[in-house]
């Protein structure tokens, strides 16, 4: 009898410690804070990761569309600045993966979306009006009409935008004797319009 205790005493023994070594290691689970984020060009993304487990470490790739300045990397956080390599809006994506005690996780997608910087009064508009509407429309000229004032600027803007678009020789063209404003000067006028008028 005490040799049948000793038997199935060594047995449980054996069963625990195979079940004990065929036991896995949970996965972690990654979050990113946050999912999805847009920026204008040139700014830096500030992705938060975290785990479910103690320890996790991050690693992810990039895949980037229309955009520079994104690259693979490992970390805790993804703090990259990007700029759009043209003129429309791009995006980067992120795949990140966790790994705790040698078990990788699933896989988590960050979107990062870039825009175009928006246009303002001071950086884009004011240089194009001072220098093609001078020296009428500038403080000291004729017109009363300064384009050198914010102000007075953005509430003339559509009838500057549709002066500048009519062709020379026509009623009311502007700028009055002087050459046509090029499209890409009078598109950044339109979106000066078009991102809110604002003046910086």
């Amino acid at each position: 009898m005490k040799n049948s205790y000793i038997k199935i005493s060594i047995l449980a023994i054996a069963i625990f410690a195979f079940s004990c070594k065929d036991e896995e290691l949970p996965a972690p689970v990654a979050t990113a804070t946050p999912l999805t984020q847009v920026i204008t060009s040139g700014e830096t993304t500030a992705i938060a990761l975290t785990s479910d487990i103690s320890g996790t470490t991050f690693s992810w790739t990039v895949v980037q569309n229309g955009v520079s300045g994104a690259t693979s990397g490992s970390g805790s956080t993804i703090a990259q600045a990007i700029t759009l390599t043209g003129t429309a809006s791009g995006t980067a994506t992120y795949t990140i993966i966790p790994t705790a005690g040698g078990v990788v996780g699933n896989s988590v997608t960050v979107v990062v979306t870039v825009n175009l910087a928006k246009t303002t009064y001071i950086a884009n508009v004011k240089s194009i009006l001072t220098t093609s509407c001078a020296p009428c429309h500038v403080a000291g000229g004729a017109n009363p009409n300064k384009w050198d004032d914010y102000a007075q600027t953005k509430a003339k803007i559509n009838s500057i935008i549709d002066r500048v678009k009519r062709e020379p020789g026509a009623t009311g063209f502007m700028p009055r004797n002087g050459t046509k404003l090029a499209a890409d000067k009078i598109a950044v006028l339109e979106k000066w319009v078009a991102d809110g008028l604002l003046e910086k």
